[in-house]
């Protein structure tokens, strides 16, 4: 999947607000998008598009590295005009997608995985095939997506000592 109609207009709406940011977070909104399509084993759900597109989103809407509220929020807001009409579910899989333990719902728990293999640079590939990933890493590049999840994440922790990682869940 190269596009998706609620990805792209949900990125272009907060292009401003990504500046530099934005080719880096549409390939790795991409790139989790097609490692959840893979897992689903088959089309992305709306409401998984529009929970991709937003689901780190408030580092830059609300300026701040405990971003999975405000990006939840962004979710809320926008579904009734994607016509999704579960936006609890698009808040459950933003909310639990740092989750340390597996979720029972299939469409959270692939949304988890999918992420986490993206975070992990592909060592964490969660059932996703090797060729596969290579090939969505070769379509949507990192482009320093890493190194920015590293700086932030090293401010945070200068900001907050108490709370290095606040997006992490149980």
């Amino acid at each position: 999947m190269q596009a998706h109609p609620v990805i792209d207009e949900v990125l272009a709406r907060h292009r401003a607000a990504l500046g530099p940011d934005e080719q880096t977070y549409r390939n790795h909104v991409y790139r989790c998008a097609n490692y959840q399509r893979a897992l689903l084993g088959g089309e992305l759900p709306d409401a998984a598009a529009l929970a991709w597109a937003v689901h780190d989103l408030g580092i830059w809407t609300a300026g701040t590295f405990d971003y999975l509220a405000p990006s939840a929020e962004l979710g809320d807001q926008l579904a009734a005009g994607f016509g999704i009409t579960d936006p609890e579910l698009v808040r459950t899989m933003v909310l639990d997608h740092h989750g340390l333990r597996a979720r029972s719902d299939p469409l959270v728990e692939t949304f988890r995985v999918a992420d986490r293999v993206d975070v992990s640079h592909g060592v964490l590939r969660g059932g996703i095939d090797a060729g596969f990933a290579a090939q969505v890493v070769a379509r949507f590049p990192y482009r320093g997506f890493h190194g920015f999840l590293v700086r932030s994440a090293l401010r945070q922790a200068v900001r907050h000592p108490t709370r290095p990682l606040p997006m992490l869940r149980w």
